[in-house]
C-alpha cells in the first residue's frame, strides 16, 4: 500500500512540476493549428508524450553519464541537448502515431520540438552550474580569508593543505592568491 501511496505523490509532484510546460504545449497546439482537436485527447497525448520522453531521456542521461564516469571523457552539455531533441522529436511522432485523431502540422511539432530542447538545454545548464561550485568551496575561500588576516600566505596555503588533503597544492595556491590579491585590491580602494 506503501509503494501506491508513494506513486501517487511522485506522479503528483511530476504531473506539478509539468504543468508549466503542458500549457506552452497546448497554447501551441491551439494556436498553431487551426483545426481544434479534443481537450482530453490532447491531453491524454501530451501525457504519453512526457511519459515516453521522461522515461527515455533517464536513459539518455543514464549514458552519458557511463560515458562521463567509465572514460573519463569529458562529453559536452550541447550533446547531451542534441540527443535530448533527437529523444523528444522520436518519442512525440511516436506517440502522434497512437493518436490518429490528433494531426499536428509539421510547423507546430518543430515548435513543441524547440520548446522543449530549449527547456532541457537550460535544466542541463542550472545542473551544470551545480557541479562546477560545490558546496565546500565557498567554506574553504571563508577559511583562507579567516587566515589571510592573521597568518602570511605560506602559513596559510600550509594549514588549507592539512585541512583539505584531497586538494591539490596547485588549487590551494591559486585560491590564496586570488583571495589575497583581491583582499589587497579592497585594502588599498578603503
Amino acid at each position: 500500500m506503501k509503494v501506491v501511496n508513494g506513486l501517487g505523490w511522485g506522479a503528483l509532484i511530476l504531473a506539478l512540476a509539468l504543468t508549466p510546460l503542458l500549457a506552452v504545449d497546448l497554447i501551441l497546439i491551439y494556436l498553431l493549428d487551426d483545426t481544434s482537436f479534443p481537450i482530453l485527447s490532447t491531453l491524454a497525448m501530451l501525457g504519453c508524450f512526457y511519459l515516453l520522453s521522461t522515461t527515455l531521456s533517464f536513459f539518455v542521461d543514464g549514458l552519458t553519464g557511463a560515458l562521463r564516469s567509465l572514460l573519463h571523457v569529458h562529453v559536452p552539455r550541447l550533446f547531451d541537448t542534441i540527443l535530448h531533441g533527437i529523444v523528444s522529436g522520436i518519442s512525440l511522432y511516436a506517440v502522434l502515431s497512437f493518436f490518429p485523431s490528433i494531426d499536428l502540422s509539421t510547423f507546430t511539432v518543430m515548435a513543441i520540438l524547440f520548446v522543449h530542447v530549449f527547456g532541457t538545454s537550460f535544466w542541463l545548464n542550472r545542473e551544470d552550474s551545480k557541479e562546477d561550485v560545490p558546496s565546500e568551496l565557498d567554506l574553504i575561500d571563508q577559511q583562507i580569508v579567516h587566515l589571510l588576516r592573521t597568518e602570511t600566505i605560506f602559513s596559510c596555503v600550509e594549514r588549507i593543505q592539512s585541512d583539505y588533503p584531497e586538494l591539490p597544492k596547485r588549487d590551494v595556491l591559486k585560491r590564496v592568491r586570488r583571495i589575497s590579491q583581491s583582499n589587497q585590491v579592497a585594502t588599498s580602494e578603503s
